[in-house]
């Protein structure tokens, strides 16, 4: 999501409906791993589930659902609840805390062209990316 839209549009509110999807995530031993201004992810089954209001990331999720990529997280499942409100599945990620290149954002954006993702709407910040445990790859998991 591009800053100027984080900006106008705001932070994470108070939402009903956000609290009962982490209530019923921790209800089936989720852990709680990390959160943003959109969102909060938890551990669960092996996999990071990440529970979001942001209406641009879930159209992301639902684009890059099933597709093996060279940048961006394998997104397992996507449950839209509401406009503004989804539930993504993903790969769980290793912390990076290298420097994102100039060759990565160029491939990323590429790739997100290719695949029907506006670049303008990818929101680059560092703590967006992070590393395929496995194969040690850097992937952006804030779709």
């Amino acid at each position: 999501m591009k800053l100027s839209k984080i900006i106008l549009e705001g932070p994470l509110e108070y939402d009903p409906g956000f609290s009962r999807e982490i209530d019923k995530i921790q209800d089936q031993g989720g852990k709680y791993i990390g959160s943003g201004d959109y969102g909060s992810v938890y551990l669960l089954n092996g996999k990071a589930v990440k529970v979001t209001t942001d209406e641009v990331e879930i159209e992301h999720a639902e684009i890059l659902k099933g597709k093996k990529t060279n940048n961006f997280v394998f997104i397992y499942d996507v449950k839209k609840l509401d406009t503004k409100l989804g539930i993504i599945t993903m790969e769980v990620m290793g912390e990076y805390k290298g420097e994102i290149t100039n060759e990565f954002i160029d491939a990323l954006e590429k790739e997100s062209s290719n695949l029907g993702i506006d670049p303008d709407e990818l929101d680059l910040r560092p703590d967006n990316f992070m590393v395929h445990p496995k194969s040690g790859k850097l992937k952006m998991t804030d779709v």
